[in-house]
């Protein structure tokens, strides 16, 4: 696992944003910091994902504020990178959950994405 962070880190200080249509990213996020600026373009990164295959078509949700507990209860975290864009950090993240397994392709897929795009912190 590559994570600085904790599970608890990840899901109490970002707000995490999923693909609820395509099982193969199950429990992956993309997480924003709740306290300072990302410099992410979500919805430029969510459609570049989409051209690459890695994002279904539907809507984005993401995890409201009275489910982080239930998050962090449920979820085991797999692993998670650090990117730094021009304007802030931001991560992406693979948990499991016994519902949601996550795709170690599908992640491995993300990473080469985003390392196509951005630097590791």
């Amino acid at each position: 696992m590559n994570s600085p962070l904790s599970k608890e880190q990840i899901i109490d200080q970002h707000v995490l944003t999923f693909d609820p249509a395509d099982k193969a990213n199950g429990s992956l996020y993309v997480g924003e910091p709740l306290d300072g600026a990302s410099g992410l373009h979500l919805d430029t990164e969510l459609a570049a994902l989409r051209v690459a295959g890695l994002w279904s078509a539907e809507p984005e949700k993401q995890v409201p504020e009275a489910h982080r507990a239930a998050y962090k209860e449920q979820l085991q975290l797999v692993d998670a990178v650090s990117y730094r864009s021009e304007g802030g950090t931001f991560i992406i993240a693979r948990f499991d959950h016994p519902k949601f397994p996550s795709d170690a392709a599908r992640w491995t897929a993300w990473q080469h994405h985003f390392d196509s795009r951005f630097t590791r912190v």
